[in-house]
Protein backbone atom coordinates (compact mmCIF):
# COMPACT_ATOMS: atom_id res chain seq x y z
CA UNK A 1 0.00 0.00 0.00
CA UNK A 2 1.44 3.37 -1.06
CA UNK A 3 1.28 6.43 1.19
CA UNK A 4 -1.62 8.16 -0.30
CA UNK A 5 -3.76 4.94 -0.16
CA UNK A 6 -2.77 4.72 3.62
CA UNK A 7 -3.84 8.44 3.69
CA UNK A 8 -7.32 7.42 2.28
CA UNK A 9 -7.33 4.26 4.91
CA UNK A 10 -6.65 6.87 7.80
CA UNK A 11 -9.26 9.59 6.91
CA UNK A 12 -11.89 6.61 6.40
CA UNK A 13 -11.12 5.61 10.42
CA UNK A 14 -11.98 9.01 11.58
CA UNK A 15 -15.27 9.27 9.86
CA UNK A 16 -18.31 9.06 11.26
CA UNK A 17 -20.96 6.54 10.78
CA UNK A 18 -24.36 7.02 10.18
CA UNK A 19 -25.36 6.38 13.67
CA UNK A 20 -22.78 8.26 15.00
CA UNK A 21 -23.24 11.57 13.45
CA UNK A 22 -27.16 11.38 14.16
CA UNK A 23 -25.98 10.87 17.97
CA UNK A 24 -23.15 13.42 18.11
CA UNK A 25 -25.51 16.36 18.09
CA UNK A 26 -27.37 15.33 21.19
CA UNK A 27 -24.12 14.32 22.80
CA UNK A 28 -22.43 17.81 22.29
CA UNK A 29 -25.87 20.13 23.59
CA UNK A 30 -25.99 17.57 26.71
CA UNK A 31 -21.79 17.91 27.10
CA UNK A 32 -21.94 21.70 26.30
CA UNK A 33 -24.69 23.40 28.56
CA UNK A 34 -22.92 20.44 31.24
CA UNK A 35 -19.58 22.64 30.72
CA UNK A 36 -21.56 25.48 31.13
CA UNK A 37 -23.39 25.40 33.90
CA UNK A 38 -20.20 23.31 35.81
CA UNK A 39 -18.43 26.84 35.08
CA UNK A 40 -20.82 29.16 35.68
CA UNK A 41 -20.39 28.64 39.45
CA UNK A 42 -16.59 29.78 39.37
CA UNK A 43 -17.55 32.21 37.42
CA UNK A 44 -20.25 34.02 39.95
CA UNK A 45 -18.48 33.05 42.47
CA UNK A 46 -17.05 36.65 43.33
CA UNK A 47 -20.24 38.16 42.89
CA UNK A 48 -21.96 36.21 45.00
CA UNK A 49 -20.01 36.29 47.60
CA UNK A 50 -19.97 40.65 47.42
CA UNK A 51 -24.24 40.06 47.02
CA UNK A 52 -24.29 38.02 50.77
CA UNK A 53 -20.94 39.21 52.45
CA UNK A 54 -19.31 35.98 52.30
CA UNK A 55 -15.60 35.71 53.25
CA UNK A 56 -13.03 33.29 50.97
CA UNK A 57 -12.75 30.37 53.80
CA UNK A 58 -16.77 30.14 53.83
CA UNK A 59 -16.46 29.98 50.07
CA UNK A 60 -14.16 26.85 50.10
CA UNK A 61 -16.56 25.48 52.84
CA UNK A 62 -19.54 26.30 50.50
CA UNK A 63 -17.89 24.57 47.25
CA UNK A 64 -17.03 22.15 49.68
CA UNK A 65 -20.95 21.53 50.42
CA UNK A 66 -21.74 21.60 46.58
CA UNK A 67 -18.88 18.93 45.94
CA UNK A 68 -21.17 16.53 47.91
CA UNK A 69 -23.39 16.40 44.85
CA UNK A 70 -20.31 14.27 43.09
CA UNK A 71 -20.23 11.35 45.51
CA UNK A 72 -24.33 11.20 45.12
CA UNK A 73 -23.73 10.89 41.32
CA UNK A 74 -22.11 7.57 41.96
CA UNK A 75 -26.00 5.99 42.09
CA UNK A 76 -26.89 7.55 39.47
CA UNK A 77 -23.64 7.08 37.12
CA UNK A 78 -23.64 3.18 38.23
CA UNK A 79 -27.54 2.74 37.05
CA UNK A 80 -26.28 3.57 33.55
CA UNK A 81 -25.22 -0.49 33.58
CA UNK A 82 -28.54 -1.58 34.61
CA UNK A 83 -31.13 0.66 32.62
CA UNK A 84 -29.21 1.71 29.65
CA UNK A 85 -26.61 4.19 29.17
CA UNK A 86 -29.54 6.39 27.00
CA UNK A 87 -31.45 7.13 29.44
CA UNK A 88 -29.37 8.09 32.62
CA UNK A 89 -27.79 10.78 30.34
CA UNK A 90 -30.77 12.17 29.20
CA UNK A 91 -32.34 12.33 32.43
CA UNK A 92 -28.91 14.17 33.83
CA UNK A 93 -29.82 16.81 30.72
CA UNK A 94 -33.28 17.25 31.78
CA UNK A 95 -32.51 17.58 35.42
CA UNK A 96 -29.09 19.62 35.79
CA UNK A 97 -31.35 22.19 33.23
CA UNK A 98 -33.89 22.61 35.58
CA UNK A 99 -31.40 23.07 38.73
CA UNK A 100 -29.81 25.63 36.66
CA UNK A 101 -33.44 27.44 36.47
CA UNK A 102 -34.20 26.75 39.81
CA UNK A 103 -30.35 29.05 40.90
CA UNK A 104 -32.07 31.88 39.01
CA UNK A 105 -34.51 32.56 41.81
CA UNK A 106 -32.70 31.18 45.19
CA UNK A 107 -32.88 33.83 47.83
CA UNK A 108 -29.68 33.05 49.93
CA UNK A 109 -26.83 31.57 49.66
CA UNK A 110 -28.06 28.43 51.35
CA UNK A 111 -30.40 27.67 48.80
CA UNK A 112 -27.94 27.87 46.58
CA UNK A 113 -25.61 25.84 47.69
CA UNK A 114 -28.53 22.80 48.33
CA UNK A 115 -29.69 23.78 44.88
CA UNK A 116 -26.14 23.66 42.90
CA UNK A 117 -25.35 20.89 44.97
CA UNK A 118 -27.98 18.74 43.26
CA UNK A 119 -27.11 19.88 39.96
CA UNK A 120 -23.36 18.57 40.55
CA UNK A 121 -25.64 15.14 40.82
CA UNK A 122 -27.06 14.97 37.33
CA UNK A 123 -23.86 17.60 35.65
CA UNK A 124 -21.43 14.48 36.65
CA UNK A 125 -23.90 11.90 35.73
CA UNK A 126 -24.07 13.45 32.27
CA UNK A 127 -20.21 13.52 31.70
CA UNK A 128 -20.04 10.14 33.11
CA UNK A 129 -22.23 8.59 31.07
CA UNK A 130 -20.93 10.50 27.60
CA UNK A 131 -17.48 8.96 28.14
CA UNK A 132 -19.25 5.80 28.64
CA UNK A 133 -21.33 6.25 25.33
CA UNK A 134 -18.35 7.38 23.69
CA UNK A 135 -15.90 4.26 24.66
CA UNK A 136 -18.71 1.93 23.32
CA UNK A 137 -19.93 3.48 20.27
CA UNK A 138 -16.41 4.59 18.86
CA UNK A 139 -13.34 2.33 18.21
CA UNK A 140 -10.19 2.33 20.16
CA UNK A 141 -8.25 3.69 17.62
CA UNK A 142 -10.30 6.80 17.55
CA UNK A 143 -11.47 7.25 21.14
CA UNK A 144 -8.49 9.73 21.98
CA UNK A 145 -9.20 12.23 19.24
CA UNK A 146 -13.63 11.77 19.98
CA UNK A 147 -12.98 12.07 23.72
CA UNK A 148 -10.75 15.27 22.62
CA UNK A 149 -13.75 16.66 20.95
CA UNK A 150 -16.35 15.96 23.89
CA UNK A 151 -14.54 17.70 26.36
CA UNK A 152 -13.21 20.74 23.91
CA UNK A 153 -17.37 20.97 23.71
CA UNK A 154 -17.67 21.24 27.70
CA UNK A 155 -14.78 23.92 27.44
CA UNK A 156 -16.97 25.95 24.57
CA UNK A 157 -19.77 25.88 27.63
CA UNK A 158 -17.30 27.56 29.32
CA UNK A 159 -16.16 29.83 26.90
CA UNK A 160 -20.08 31.06 26.44
CA UNK A 161 -20.01 31.93 30.23
CA UNK A 162 -16.67 34.25 29.67
CA UNK A 163 -18.12 35.85 26.84
CA UNK A 164 -21.65 36.69 28.32
CA UNK A 165 -20.69 38.00 31.78
CA UNK A 166 -19.37 41.19 31.03
CA UNK A 167 -22.55 41.62 28.41
CA UNK A 168 -24.79 40.82 31.34
CA UNK A 169 -23.18 42.61 33.81
CA UNK A 170 -23.24 45.96 31.42
CA UNK A 171 -26.62 45.43 30.53
CA UNK A 172 -27.82 45.93 34.10
CA UNK A 173 -28.82 42.38 34.33
CA UNK A 174 -27.41 40.54 38.06
CA UNK A 175 -25.31 36.58 37.93
CA UNK A 176 -28.04 34.87 37.73
CA UNK A 177 -29.74 35.82 34.01
CA UNK A 178 -26.59 33.33 33.48
CA UNK A 179 -28.39 30.34 34.87
CA UNK A 180 -31.23 31.47 32.79
CA UNK A 181 -29.59 30.31 29.57
CA UNK A 182 -28.07 27.37 31.07
CA UNK A 183 -31.68 26.05 31.37
CA UNK A 184 -31.94 26.24 27.72
CA UNK A 185 -30.97 22.63 26.89
CA UNK A 186 -34.10 21.20 28.25
CA UNK A 187 -36.32 22.41 25.19
CA UNK A 188 -34.13 20.53 22.35
CA UNK A 189 -33.14 17.67 24.40
CA UNK A 190 -36.82 16.83 24.84
CA UNK A 191 -37.48 17.57 21.09
CA UNK A 192 -34.14 15.59 19.70
CA UNK A 193 -34.44 12.82 22.46
CA UNK A 194 -34.64 9.99 20.09
CA UNK A 195 -31.93 10.44 17.98
CA UNK A 196 -29.60 9.27 20.68
CA UNK A 197 -30.42 5.14 20.43
CA UNK A 198 -28.80 2.95 23.32
CA UNK A 199 -25.06 1.76 22.51
CA UNK A 200 -24.95 -1.19 20.84
CA UNK A 201 -22.68 -2.63 23.37
CA UNK A 202 -25.25 -2.34 26.43
CA UNK A 203 -27.92 -3.90 24.07
CA UNK A 204 -25.56 -6.86 22.89
CA UNK A 205 -25.03 -7.57 26.60
CA UNK A 206 -29.09 -7.01 27.91
CA UNK A 207 -29.27 -9.80 24.53
CA UNK A 208 -26.76 -12.23 26.10
CA UNK A 209 -28.41 -11.65 29.75
CA UNK A 210 -31.62 -13.21 28.29
CA UNK A 211 -30.09 -15.73 26.20
CA UNK A 212 -28.04 -16.87 29.50
CA UNK A 213 -24.56 -16.82 27.62
CA UNK A 214 -23.47 -14.07 30.16
CA UNK A 215 -24.45 -13.63 33.54
CA UNK A 216 -25.25 -10.54 35.16
CA UNK A 217 -22.74 -8.46 36.91
CA UNK A 218 -24.66 -5.83 38.92
CA UNK A 219 -23.53 -6.38 42.22
CA UNK A 220 -22.61 -3.49 43.92
CA UNK A 221 -18.67 -4.51 44.74
CA UNK A 222 -18.26 -6.09 41.45
CA UNK A 223 -15.55 -4.11 40.87
CA UNK A 224 -13.72 -4.23 43.77
CA UNK A 225 -13.43 -8.31 43.22
CA UNK A 226 -10.69 -10.51 40.99
CA UNK A 227 -9.21 -9.13 38.59
CA UNK A 228 -10.65 -5.64 38.43
CA UNK A 229 -9.41 -5.10 42.25
CA UNK A 230 -5.96 -3.37 41.43
CA UNK A 231 -7.65 -1.34 38.41
CA UNK A 232 -10.51 0.28 40.49
CA UNK A 233 -8.60 0.74 43.54
CA UNK A 234 -5.76 2.94 41.04
CA UNK A 235 -7.94 4.52 39.34
CA UNK A 236 -9.97 5.74 41.72
CA UNK A 237 -6.17 7.58 43.55
CA UNK A 238 -5.57 8.82 39.98
CA UNK A 239 -8.87 10.68 39.92
CA UNK A 240 -8.68 11.99 43.79
CA UNK A 241 -5.66 13.69 43.38
CA UNK A 242 -6.17 14.51 39.81
CA UNK A 243 -9.38 16.49 41.09
CA UNK A 244 -6.94 18.60 43.50
CA UNK A 245 -5.44 20.50 40.76
CA UNK A 246 -8.69 20.55 38.50
CA UNK A 247 -11.14 22.07 40.60
CA UNK A 248 -8.84 23.87 42.85
CA UNK A 249 -7.38 26.17 39.65
CA UNK A 250 -11.39 26.12 38.23
CA UNK A 251 -13.04 27.40 41.16
CA UNK A 252 -10.24 30.10 42.25
CA UNK A 253 -9.01 31.37 39.40
CA UNK A 254 -11.76 34.27 38.83
CA UNK A 255 -11.54 35.26 42.52
CA UNK A 256 -8.26 35.38 42.53
CA UNK A 257 -8.14 37.71 39.28
CA UNK A 258 -11.06 39.90 41.04
CA UNK A 259 -10.43 39.81 44.44
CA UNK A 260 -6.47 39.76 44.30
CA UNK A 261 -5.66 40.82 41.53
CA UNK A 262 -8.74 43.85 41.12
CA UNK A 263 -9.28 42.96 37.56
CA UNK A 264 -12.50 44.31 36.16
CA UNK A 265 -15.15 42.10 34.66
CA UNK A 266 -13.97 43.13 30.80
CA UNK A 267 -10.16 42.21 32.06
CA UNK A 268 -11.63 38.85 33.88
CA UNK A 269 -13.58 37.86 30.47
CA UNK A 270 -10.56 38.55 27.97
CA UNK A 271 -8.03 36.79 30.34
CA UNK A 272 -10.80 33.59 30.07
CA UNK A 273 -12.22 34.02 26.50
CA UNK A 274 -8.20 33.48 25.49
CA UNK A 275 -7.29 30.57 27.68
CA UNK A 276 -10.52 28.84 26.44
CA UNK A 277 -10.05 29.17 22.57
CA UNK A 278 -6.41 27.94 23.13
CA UNK A 279 -7.60 25.57 25.66
CA UNK A 280 -9.86 23.78 23.20
CA UNK A 281 -6.78 23.80 20.74
CA UNK A 282 -4.81 21.96 22.94
CA UNK A 283 -7.25 19.79 23.92
CA UNK A 284 -8.14 18.20 20.74
CA UNK A 285 -4.39 18.06 20.15
CA UNK A 286 -4.08 16.11 23.25
CA UNK A 287 -6.63 13.82 22.66
CA UNK A 288 -4.86 13.04 19.26
CA UNK A 289 -1.70 12.63 21.42
CA UNK A 290 -3.53 9.98 23.33
CA UNK A 291 -4.07 7.85 20.14
CA UNK A 292 -0.46 8.69 18.89
CA UNK A 293 2.29 8.25 21.82
CA UNK A 294 -0.50 5.93 23.61
CA UNK A 295 -2.42 6.66 26.97
CA UNK A 296 0.95 6.66 29.56
CA UNK A 297 3.18 9.23 27.25
CA UNK A 298 0.26 11.26 26.89
CA UNK A 299 -0.32 11.32 30.58
CA UNK A 300 3.35 11.52 31.28
CA UNK A 301 3.37 14.98 28.99
CA UNK A 302 -0.54 16.43 29.51
CA UNK A 303 -0.33 16.26 33.78
CA UNK A 304 3.15 17.49 33.53
CA UNK A 305 3.13 20.63 31.50
CA UNK A 306 -0.54 21.31 33.07
CA UNK A 307 0.72 21.41 36.69
CA UNK A 308 3.65 23.33 35.75
CA UNK A 309 1.38 26.46 33.92
CA UNK A 310 -1.27 26.22 36.31
CA UNK A 311 1.35 27.26 39.26
CA UNK A 312 3.32 30.13 36.77
CA UNK A 313 -0.37 31.67 36.37
CA UNK A 314 -1.44 31.87 40.37
CA UNK A 315 1.55 33.21 40.83
CA UNK A 316 2.05 35.46 38.20
CA UNK A 317 0.98 39.56 38.57
CA UNK A 318 1.78 40.44 35.06
CA UNK A 319 -1.81 40.66 32.96
CA UNK A 320 0.11 39.31 29.62
CA UNK A 321 2.18 36.29 31.53
CA UNK A 322 -1.61 34.84 33.73
CA UNK A 323 -3.11 35.12 29.87
CA UNK A 324 -0.50 33.49 28.22
CA UNK A 325 0.08 30.78 30.82
CA UNK A 326 -3.35 30.44 31.36
CA UNK A 327 -3.65 29.16 27.81
CA UNK A 328 -1.29 26.31 28.09
CA UNK A 329 -2.74 25.46 31.66
CA UNK A 330 -6.74 25.42 30.41
CA UNK A 331 -6.13 23.18 27.13
CA UNK A 332 -3.79 20.77 29.64
CA UNK A 333 -5.85 20.78 32.85
CA UNK A 334 -9.12 20.05 31.26
CA UNK A 335 -7.08 17.31 29.10
CA UNK A 336 -6.23 15.21 32.93
CA UNK A 337 -10.53 14.37 32.57
CA UNK A 338 -9.31 12.91 28.48
CA UNK A 339 -6.77 10.68 30.25
CA UNK A 340 -8.17 9.79 33.23
CA UNK A 341 -11.86 9.13 31.81
CA UNK A 342 -9.89 7.08 29.01
CA UNK A 343 -8.10 4.79 31.24
CA UNK A 344 -11.01 4.29 32.93
CA UNK A 345 -13.17 3.18 30.05
CA UNK A 346 -10.72 0.92 28.98
CA UNK A 347 -9.98 -0.58 31.99
CA UNK A 348 -12.94 -2.35 32.31
CA UNK A 349 -15.36 -4.60 30.77
CA UNK A 350 -18.79 -3.22 28.96
CA UNK A 351 -21.02 -4.97 31.84
CA UNK A 352 -18.82 -3.12 34.66
CA UNK A 353 -17.86 0.18 33.00
CA UNK A 354 -20.48 2.53 34.63
CA UNK A 355 -19.91 0.97 37.94
CA UNK A 356 -16.44 1.09 37.65
CA UNK A 357 -16.22 4.93 36.45
CA UNK A 358 -18.74 5.65 39.72
CA UNK A 359 -16.78 3.92 41.77
CA UNK A 360 -13.21 4.98 40.86
CA UNK A 361 -14.43 8.63 40.16
CA UNK A 362 -17.67 9.60 41.97
CA UNK A 363 -17.27 8.00 45.32
CA UNK A 364 -13.45 7.64 45.75
CA UNK A 365 -12.38 10.55 43.36
CA UNK A 366 -14.75 12.87 43.99
CA UNK A 367 -13.65 13.46 47.52
CA UNK A 368 -10.84 15.32 46.33
CA UNK A 369 -13.23 17.90 43.94
CA UNK A 370 -15.04 17.97 47.92
CA UNK A 371 -11.95 18.55 50.17
CA UNK A 372 -9.98 20.96 47.96
CA UNK A 373 -12.26 24.13 48.53
CA UNK A 374 -12.18 23.65 52.29
CA UNK A 375 -8.37 23.43 51.96
CA UNK A 376 -7.53 26.46 49.41
CA UNK A 377 -10.30 28.19 51.80
CA UNK A 378 -8.16 27.34 54.72
CA UNK A 379 -4.98 27.89 53.46
CA UNK A 380 -5.87 31.60 52.11
CA UNK A 381 -6.15 32.51 55.49
CA UNK A 382 -2.39 32.80 55.92
CA UNK A 383 -1.35 33.00 52.72
CA UNK A 384 -3.12 34.23 49.07
CA UNK A 385 -5.20 32.25 46.72
CA UNK A 386 -2.30 31.48 44.15
CA UNK A 387 -0.26 30.08 47.09
CA UNK A 388 -2.73 27.68 48.27
CA UNK A 389 -3.84 26.70 44.56
CA UNK A 390 0.56 26.13 43.88
CA UNK A 391 -0.15 23.89 46.66
CA UNK A 392 -3.38 21.91 45.34
CA UNK A 393 -1.87 21.80 42.06
CA UNK A 394 1.13 19.41 42.82
CA UNK A 395 -1.53 16.20 43.59
CA UNK A 396 -1.92 15.32 40.09
CA UNK A 397 1.99 14.62 40.43
CA UNK A 398 0.54 11.67 42.67
CA UNK A 399 -1.88 10.79 39.50
CA UNK A 400 0.87 10.69 37.51
CA UNK A 401 2.68 8.41 39.00
CA UNK A 402 0.26 5.99 39.70
CA UNK A 403 -0.51 5.77 36.12
CA UNK A 404 2.89 5.41 35.14
CA UNK A 405 3.50 2.47 37.51
CA UNK A 406 0.64 0.74 37.76
CA UNK A 407 -1.36 0.61 34.76
CA UNK A 408 -1.19 -0.99 31.25
CA UNK A 409 -0.81 0.56 28.21
CA UNK A 410 -4.73 0.46 27.41
CA UNK A 411 -4.55 1.57 23.67
CA UNK A 412 -2.55 -1.61 22.96
CA UNK A 413 -4.89 -3.91 25.45
CA UNK A 414 -7.87 -2.97 23.58
CA UNK A 415 -6.18 -3.69 20.03
CA UNK A 416 -5.57 -7.14 21.83
CA UNK A 417 -2.34 -6.62 21.65
CA UNK A 418 -1.56 -7.35 25.91
CA UNK A 419 -4.20 -10.01 27.92
CA UNK A 420 -6.67 -8.38 30.27
CA UNK A 421 -5.95 -11.17 32.79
Amino acid sequence: MNTKESSVVLKEKFKMTDSQKKMWPILILGIFFEGFDDAALNFVLPYITKEFHLTTEIVGYALSLVGIGALWAFFIVRMADTVGRRPIFLGCVYLYSICSLLTVFAPNIYTIIAVQLLARVFLIGCWSVGYTILAEEFSTENLGKVSGMYQMTAVLGALTIALLLPLVLKLGFTWRALYLIGALPLIPAVIFRKNLKETQAFQELQEQKKAGIKQPKEDFFAVWRKPHTKYVLVMALVWLFMYFGIKGSLNFLTMRLVMELSWTPSMVSITILSQTLAGMVIINLNGRLLDKLGRKGAALVIITVGVVATIVQFNAQNFYTVIIFGMIAAGFVNSFLIVASTLTNELFPTELRANATAWSNNIIGRLGQILVPSMIGLLAVSMSIGHAVSIAMLMPLISLMFILVFLPETKKWNNGLVSRK
